[in-house]
């Protein structure tokens, strides 16, 4: 040991003090810009900031655990993305001083987004979960042009670039690395690394990403490195090596085995965010010329349901009970709840998904959007206000209601429905389970068939197939 009052520790102890200070900043996240919208002097005098807090709180504790993380609490919304190459430590501290700075630089602002080097975080007091925005939040560049020595950017990098474009909407992450050769300056190596937020879908992060190259000719064909950041996506490419080689560690089960339910769910856990679909000659055959799918918190749906009160329940089929439910903004839905004790309900909850989301007609009942979370598996479905056919049917005072002309227009309907279904949608779909309980009815008491949890899609040219069990009703 060495006496504080020796005079010949001086020179250790300033050593000691030099790199403590520099481990100290280098594990400092790297702030890059931030954007505050929507300002509002009357937040000061209101919960907004109480309740951000304790909403970013919440955030910053999950970053210790995953990479993306989206939640809510009292109509504020809020997201985090760390870079998909950094691990959980760094996810954490980046994190959690993007809270802290967020509240700090946008105060009296109700919408707000904040870029570090290794995560982004944002907060609105509107829903903005998959609702992907493809605007540019700030470019950065290096300041030094490329040279003779050194490589163009429309020669090597650009190639590098569209590889990670294409290959990260088709990613689990959203995300996509990788070094590449400058193809006229073979000596040098080139880096690249794109990401979208996974509150996206994989076409909706193509067209962000896409988007945002188009800034390249605007900004950065001559430079050595550059960074283009929006909402929802952002790109970066450089020329000396910046991310982590070796992929970050991500949460994992306690158990190495994959169950069926993992299986099965593979491809929804990531929410779908906010897609349209379009086929050809819709207004012809009678579909709507868009749909809209959602992926719900949990939150949300507890909240629209008063917690799954028997006062909102509809009904019970095979795969659980539909409660109905009103969404914040006023608009009433239909939530299919998968019971535990349903030992087909796995399946065909997946399968009903991947069905109708590919659907949209008049005559089909309307998928909203889904809620796969903990223990919870949910569907959200347009609300039908005369529930189904078989409550008109079956009742004696009700059925009065069905006079002859209505009973030909929910004939007519059905039978349109199943022609899409049969032969004019995309896939070919039998439903394998028609009947009257599963025929809703809006408020013109026009039929919407539902329940497609047993239906089977057939192949274009396909005219026949096996199958594994006895579904459907005679």
């Amino acid at each position: 040991m060495f006496d504080i009052q020796d005079t010949r520790a001086f020179p250790l102890l300033i050593l000691i003090s030099i790199f403590s200070l520099i481990s100290f900043l280098n594990a400092q996240p790297n702030y890059d810009y931030h954007l505050c919208q929507g300002q509002d002097g009357d937040r000061a005098n209101s919960n907004f900031e109480t309740n951000l807090s304790s909403l970013l709180d919440s955030l910053s504790s999950k970053a210790s655990l995953y990479n993306f993380y989206n939640d809510s609490f009292n109509q504020i919304y809020s997201l985090y993305q760390c870079r998909g190459d950094v691990n959980t430590t760094t996810c954490h501290t980046c994190v959690k001083a993007a809270a802290q700075q967020i509240q700090e630089r946008c105060q009296f602002n109700k919408t707000a987004i904040i870029w570090f080097d290794s995560c982004m975080l944002r907060y609105s007091n509107e829903d903005f979960f998959g609702i992907p925005e493809t605007y540019t939040g700030y470019l950065m560049w290096n300041n030094k042009n490329s040279t003779e020595s050194s490589p163009r950017l429309d020669v090597g990098a650009l190639a590098l670039i569209y590889k990670l474009v294409e290959e990260a909407p088709n990613s689990e992450r959203m995300f996509a690395m990788d070094e590449g050769v400058a193809l006229d300056n073979s000596s040098w190596n080139i880096y690249g690394l794109v990401q979208c937020t996974r509150d996206i879908n994989n076409v909706s992060c193509n067209v962000c990403l896409v988007k945002l190259l188009k800034n390249i000719e605007q900004c950065c064909r001559e430079r050595l490195g550059w960074r283009i950041m929006g909402p929802s996506c952002h790109l970066r490419y450089e020329q000396t090596l910046f991310y982590q080689q070796s992929p970050a560690n991500q949460p994992m089960p306690t158990s190495g085995e994959k169950t069926r339910e993992d299986i099965l769910f593979k491809d929804l856990k990531r929410p779908t965010g906010k897609t349209k679909f379009r086929e050809g000659n819709m207004q012809a055959r009678g579909e709507e010329d868009s749909g809209e799918m959602y992926y719900f918190n949990l939150t949300t749906i507890l909240t629209a349901t008063n917690n799954f009160s028997e006062a909102n329940k509809l009904g019970q089929g095979g795969f659980g009970p539909v409660y109905k439910g009103t969404l914040p903004n006023g608009k009433e839905i239909a939530v299919k709840r998968l019971s535990a004790k349903s030992g087909q309900g796995i399946e065909e909850f997946r399968n009903e998904v991947m069905v109708i989301v590919k659907l949209q007609h008049k005559n089909l009942v309307r998928l909203l959007g889904y809620c796969i979370e903990g223990d919870e598996k949910l569907l959200v479905y347009e609300y039908m206000a005369n529930t189904s056919l078989d409550a008109f049917l079956f009742d004696p005072t009700k059925a009065k209601q069905l006079d002859w002309p209505k009973r030909a227009a929910i004939i007519g309907g059905i039978a349109r429905g199943l022609l899409y279904l049969h032969e004019d949608s995309r896939l070919k779909i039998i439903h394998r389970d028609l009947k009257a309980s599963n025929v809703l009815l809006d408020d013109d008491m026009n039929p919407k068939i539902s329940d497609f949890g047993t239906a089977r899609i057939f192949g274009s040219n396909q005219i026949e197939a096996s199958t594994n069990r006895i579904v459907g009703t005679l």
